[in-house]
């Protein structure tokens, strides 16, 4: 992954609801962390997200487990960045992290959505901009 990216970093509070009996975060709760940051990313590009005016679809997720997520009251960082935008599709790589120790990684495709159609759609020349100045 991308280390010189530009990351924008996401504070994910465990719920207690989240954890199994050995205290330990649900793997599919990682799906969510990640879709939480995915959307605060995306919210954080130039004029926020829009979902009706950008719609997406997920492609692909991939997230490798490295380090038990634990239950605690402070928060973990979710760091989100771009990876590579294609013509209807673009990568966003992301990471959960304690300080510098990276505790799962993960990689997700999304693709432009034409709602109307049902279908992928090219990148508009305004979004592939908007993506790759986020790079």
């Amino acid at each position: 992954m991308n280390q010189s990216a530009r990351r924008h970093t996401y504070p994910c509070r465990v719920r207690f609801s989240d954890v199994d009996v050995f205290g330990h975060v649900n793997n599919v709760k990682y799906f969510e962390y990640y879709q939480e940051a995915r959307l605060v990313f995306l919210g954080s590009l130039g004029g926020g997200y829009d979902e009706r005016a950008f719609p997406l679809v997920v492609a692909r997720v991939e997230v490798d487990y490295r380090r038990p997520i634990l239950f605690r009251t402070d928060p973990y960082v979710v760091e989100t960045w771009v990876v590579q935008v294609g013509r209807s599709s673009f990568t966003l790589g992301s990471e959960v992290k304690d300080g510098d120790e990276v505790l799962s990684r993960a990689e997700t495709v999304l693709v432009t959505f034409d709602l109307d159609q049902r279908r992928a759609r090219p990148l508009s020349s305004a979004e592939r901009d908007l993506l790759e100045r986020s790079r």
